[in-house]
């Protein structure tokens, strides 16, 4: 039992003696690394300052106590809360910002265009664009054929979006201006046919659409004028009152008045909605050849041979007569509310203002001349169009080409653009609302007789686009 006993207790002894001695090497260490950093710290102190390390920074910091952290915690929210007050501020200040610059672009836009409709209703409205136009290639010249006989008249829907045009072979056919494909075709009337005609069994002189596209009117040598609606092109409507051919139609822009004109001398007004007859007018010395109209309530004339142009007053029932060519005068055009072209047979284009009796502006032989030396005749000027509130016009007659010019400062001068090559005789010309592309109908006769016949000249309708040259960057600094 003793000897037990003292194994034991060696036993027990030994874990004792194991801790001390592991104490006694700690403790030894501890002493040794001291020692070591006591000797780092003098022989290696600039090491410590080269070599920073995040743990050492860490360990020499002080600890902070919950208080302190509490107060952090606190003071991190507030900042927070005024970080983000200043910046919805911020964000306020621009978006009103913005809405001031939106609202002062919105002013300018409106002001703008207030005096746009000022000088519009003036007349004296003149956008410069002509010189910014780029005479298209003979290439980009879409020809769309449908008639058998020579087209006479066309019109442009509002939305550019279809054309219809009328030949001498009493058929009216509506075209998509995409596509070029045909969207309709209003046929031939056959003559003595009872009941109410559903189309024209005479040549159709002129052609009409009003300034919201619902309305479409057409005249003829039978003397009638029929309404369509122009989007499904059934009939409507047939005014009958004139004594002669119907020549000229135009419907007065925001309205549903239409003004017609016709060899019998007169001019009539009606109302399309009401499906009525207003008034008729009376003036011309010889056969009206042509009519048109903007948005005042008033028309103006081509009074063919009397050598004439006209300006009807309606609410006064007054008129305003205008002399200047030498020849019959064929077609008329309205630029704006207080100036208008119109060309004649003795091959000039004439520039007016309404408040002259005479022309502003007067280029004869605008086409040039044709015959053998000696008997050289002008080329007569078959049809003449404006883009509305612009410097640009265009011109056509049968000397192969349509003709682009420029109005001069205030109306008085014409300036030639470029030529456009088309074979035939251009019976109607009419520019596109936004001005990207200009329709001429074409013929191979003259629209109101058949004193000359092309043979070469293909019955079509032509859509020719017109390209702008963008204008140069600004210099800089400038």
């Amino acid at each position: 039992m003793s000897m037990s006993t003292a194994v034991a207790t060696r036993k027990r002894a030994k874990p004792a003696s194991g801790s001390g001695a592991a104490a006694g090497a700690g403790k030894r260490r501890r002493k040794v690394d001291s020692a070591g950093d006591r000797g780092k710290s003098k022989s290696g102190g600039k090491m410590n300052e080269e070599i920073s390390s995040d743990s050492e920074s860490e360990s020499l910091a002080p600890r902070k106590t919950e208080e302190e952290e509490d107060e952090e915690l606190e003071e991190t929210a507030q900042e927070k809360k005024l970080r983000l007050a200043k910046l919805y501020l911020e964000q306020l200040k621009q978006q009103e910002e913005e809405k001031a610059e939106a609202r002062e672009f919105e002013e300018d836009q409106v002001a703008g265009r207030l005096k746009d409709d000022v000088l519009e209703q003036r007349g004296r409205l003149q956008k410069s664009v002509a010189k910014e136009i780029q005479a298209p290639a003979p290439t980009d010249i879409r020809i769309l054929r449908g008639h058998q006989l020579s087209i006479t008249c066309l019109v442009i829907t509002p939305d550019d979006l279809a054309i219809f045009s009328a030949a001498k072979d009493c058929t009216i056919i509506k075209w998509s201006v995409e596509s070029g494909r045909k969207l309709h075709v209003i046929p031939r009337a056959k003559k003595g046919a009872q009941g109410q005609p559903l189309g024209h069994s005479s040549h159709i002189l002129c052609m009409a659409i009003s300034s919201d596209g619902k309305y479409l009117a057409s005249g003829d040598r039978s003397k009638l004028i029929l309404i369509w609606e122009a989007q499904s092109c059934q009939h409507l409507y047939t005014f009958t009152g004139h004594r002669d051919a119907v020549s000229g139609l135009a419907f007065r822009r925001g309205t549903h008045q239409l003004y017609s004109t016709s060899y019998d001398r007169s001019v009539k007004v009606w109302n399309v909605a009401e499906n009525s007859y207003v008034e008729t007018l009376f003036g011309h010395q010889d056969a009206v050849a042509a009519l048109d109209a903007l948005s005042r309530e008033c028309c103006v004339t081509a009074g063919g041979r009397d050598g004439t142009v006209r300006v009807w007053k309606i609410p006064e029932e007054s008129q305003l007569v205008f002399y200047g060519h030498q020849g019959s005068i064929d077609c008329i055009h309205l630029i704006n509310e207080e100036h208008m072209v119109s060309g004649a047979d003795d091959g000039s284009v004439a520039l007016w203002g309404l408040s002259k009796k005479k022309p502003l502006a007067l280029q004869r032989e605008a086409h040039g001349l044709h015959g053998e030396p000696g008997l050289e005749q002008p080329f007569w000027i078959s049809s003449v169009a404006a883009l509305l509130n612009t410097d640009l016009l265009a011109t056509g007659s049968h000397n192969a080409c349509v003709r682009l010019w420029q109005c001069g400062e205030g109306f008085r001068q014409l300036n030639p653009l470029c030529n456009i090559p088309l074979v035939g005789f251009i019976n109607s010309l009419k520019f596109s609302s936004a001005g990207d592309f200009l329709v001429a109908g074409v013929g191979q006769e003259h629209r109101l007789g058949r004193w000359w016949r092309i043979k070469e000249a293909r019955n079509s309708v032509c859509i020719i686009p017109l390209r702008r040259v963008s204008a140069p960057p600004p210099v800089a600094g400038s």
